[in-house]
């Protein structure tokens, strides 16, 4: 009877064990519940757990999740304070979205950005960057750090390239069904930023701060007036990502 009894008991805490080690590695999807239990200890044990998973579900939504999850891996706090390093900036924007978001509702302007912001999030991650926010209807990643990576600048032009042909496939059907076409800038360059946790105590971002950024940011808005006619996505690189990209 003691031996049946601990192995109702053990097993709970199995689970629970199993389920603590996919929180530990932001193995939210789907979501590591625990099952309830008739010992009122392990029960409440198992709801505390339970509603844990769900604030952290939240969580992992304001944060980078690869960046966090490397971070985690890494183990290693020094790596996350503010250091020079030689990174790829990119920045996105859509062209005329003010007038876009004019003919949608607040709904449909939101659910808008959000596939959209899913489509080049998911280019910049799928070449190991790092979306870092969303400015409007902007984006700035990033290639190079907290992680040094030798191609930054080929992998940010990878991402770019992958972007506008999406966004081609994306319009080709926006025309058939009578849909606005979506037109795009996009500038990419590479330098030295310096790069960590920037903020206030207790809201901080692991960030890039310099002159590249800015530049970056600025040969985007270059892509306006330099658009180019043929293409609904336009890409403007600095010599520097040039000289990066070897012919």
């Amino acid at each position: 009877g003691a031996l049946w009894l601990g192995r109702r008991m053990a097993r709970p805490i199995g689970d629970l064990a199993n389920a603590a080690e996919k929180i530990r590695t932001l193995q939210l999807n789907p979501p590591p519940l625990v099952g309830r239990s008739r010992l009122t200890e392990l029960d409440n044990a198992a709801n505390a757990f339970n509603s844990m998973v769900s604030g952290l579900r939240w969580f992992e939504t304001y944060v980078p999740r690869a960046l966090v999850r490397s971070l985690l891996a890494d183990d290693d706090d020094s790596i996350v304070m503010s250091a020079e390093r030689d990174v790829t900036v990119i920045f996105t924007d859509i062209r005329s979205f003010t007038t876009l978001a004019e003919s949608m509702t607040a709904t449909e302007t939101a659910e808008f950005l959000n596939k959209h912001f899913s489509v080049v999030a998911g280019c910049v991650e799928d070449e190991g960057g790092t979306v870092d926010k969303y400015i409007g209807d902007s984006v700035m990643a990033f290639w190079g750090a907290p992680y040094a990576v030798e191609d930054h600048a080929a992998r940010a032009c990878r991402a770019a390239i992958a972007l506008r042909d999406l966004i081609a496939k994306e319009n080709a059907e926006n025309e058939k069904q009578g849909q606005p076409i979506l037109k795009m800038g996009i500038g990419i360059h590479s330098g030295k930023v310096i790069a960590g946790n920037i903020g206030a105590p207790g809201r901080v971002n692991y960030t890039l701060v310099g002159d590249t950024v800015n530049l970056a940011q600025r040969l985007e808005r270059l892509c306006k007036p330099l658009a180019d006619p043929t293409n609904a996505v336009t890409i403007l690189i600095s010599r520097d990502v040039a000289e990066a990209l070897r012919g």
